[in-house]
């Protein structure tokens, strides 16, 4: 006799699910105090007082007092020698403390605006300010 023996039936492969890694943000509130020029510059840019836009060429950087926020950044985007502008995001609190500083520690202000590649990223589109999405727009991450 000669009986045929069914295959094990072999469950299909599963993978595992990653899990997706979140930074854990730690603040630390006695970075006061250790770096004047840096908490300086950002108190003004948390505050949306003035914005840092870093040019092409010419010259490398430049600290701009806004008077009508939403209508300079624009006008910035729209500009073709400007490489970035630097800010704030106004969901982070406590960006110096988590973001910045841990980063920066003794780094002069000079240092951090033209390494901003390292310390600011590009805005997402849901975080944009207004209709318009701004392009050049960057916030510490």
């Amino acid at each position: 006799m000669n009986y045929k023996t069914k295959k094990k039936h072999k469950p299909p492969r599963r993978t595992r699910s990653r899990k997706q890694r979140k930074r854990i943000l730690v603040a630390d509130p006695a970075c006061w105090g250790k770096n004047k020029p840096l908490e300086q510059l950002w108190r003004d840019i948390s505050q949306f007082l003035s914005v840092v836009v870093i040019y092409k060429v010419p010259k490398p950087y430049e600290v701009i007092t806004l008077r009508h926020s939403m209508a300079a950044l624009r006008q910035l985007n729209d500009d073709p020698q400007v490489v970035a502008v630097l800010t704030s995001s106004p969901d982070i609190h406590n960006a110096y403390e988590t973001l910045l500083y841990p980063k920066a520690k003794d780094k002069t202000v000079d240092y951090v605006i033209t390494h901003y590649a390292r310390f600011f990223k590009k805005a997402p589109h849901h975080k944009q300010y207004g209709n318009t999405p701004l392009h050049k727009l960057r916030i510490p991450y």
